[in-house]
């Protein structure tokens, strides 16, 4: 199947970059407008209004339902059916307070991080749903939560705060259990902030760099394996899919950028599409019921 090189759909934020590999469908978010993205290759996009703005979301068992994190907290919706089941409100008490990037993991549970707003809005903080009401505040002190991500096993978690340029990983065993101390796994110059990540087939994790203009990958240990430049600035997220899972799906914003900028990069806020020589994996399916 020939894939094109964008999909232009005019996002403000685009985020949150899924491929569903039972439906053969990219599917993502664009935060500030509200709205769902779904597109199949050989098709046109199409979209569906939310009633809150949404951070992130994953992949259940229903096909075309889904978990996510919204202004208020973690939720199960299906964008065509219009329904949104709020399951844990995590963030309501505070209007300056949102969920942002969310990502299911190796065993099945959804996590997803909450960030400030205003600068005298509360800190953000990572959580974990596991079900019922309430989810579990994993780490505090948050600014900007990105590159959830985990290693092939599971055994690796991947985070950045992405005004602190640094994308940490933590040693863990399974879901529950608590945290550990992190290590540094790389960081990126001033002015480049680590976005969302996934990890290939191979391990290796590639992670979209807002400011940059660019998409990097890096080997298990940290260093850089190669840099894919891209004709934006301000790429958010990344995503295997296509049929073999061998192109790159990156989502983009056209937000704070001047109209000069906008005149600069008539590409922002589409949905880039990239062939690379390694595959990727498919998305975990969160268990929650």
């Amino acid at each position: 199947m020939n894939m094109p090189q964008s999909v232009n759909v005019g996002n403000l934020l685009g985020e949150g970059v899924l491929w569903d590999v039972r439906t053969q469908t990219a599917l993502w978010t664009d935060i500030e407008s509200a709205r769902f993205w779904q597109w199949q290759p050989g098709s046109s996009p199409i979209s569906f209004a939310l009633s809150q703005r949404l951070g992130s979301f994953g992949l259940t068992a229903t096909t075309g339902t889904y978990i996510g994190a919204f202004e208020q907290g973690f939720a199960r919706f299906s964008p065509e059916a219009g329904t949104l089941e709020m399951l844990a409100p995590v963030t309501a008490n505070d209007e300056h307070v949102r969920m942002n990037d969310g990502r299911v993991d190796r065993n099945g549970v959804f996590w997803a991080g909450s960030m400030a707003e205003r600068d005298n809005a509360g800190p953000g903080a990572l959580w974990r749903y596991d079900g019922g009401v309430h989810a579990s505040r994993m780490l505090g002190d948050v600014s900007i939560p990105n590159s959830l991500c985990w290693s092939l096993d599971g055994r690796i978690m991947y985070f950045a705060d992405s005004p602190r340029n640094t994308i940490w990983r933590y040693h863990i065993g399974v879901s529950k259990e608590p945290l550990g101390n992190p290590e540094i796994f790389s960081t990126t110059p001033p002015g480049i902030h680590p976005d969302g990540s996934c990890i290939d087939s191979e391990d290796h994790l590639w992670n979209a760099q807002w400011g940059g203009g660019e998409v990097v990958r890096y080997r298990p240990d940290g260093s850089v394996e190669r840099r894919l430049a891209l004709p934006v600035s301000q790429p958010s997220c990344v995503a295997f899919g296509g049929p073999e899972l061998n192109h790159l799906l990156i989502t983009t914003a056209r937000i704070d950028l001047t109209r000069q900028q906008l005149q600069a990069e008539p590409l922002a806020g589409s949905l880039l599409i990239r062939a690379v020589d390694v595959t990727g994996v498919a998305e975990p399916i969160c268990d929650v019921r």
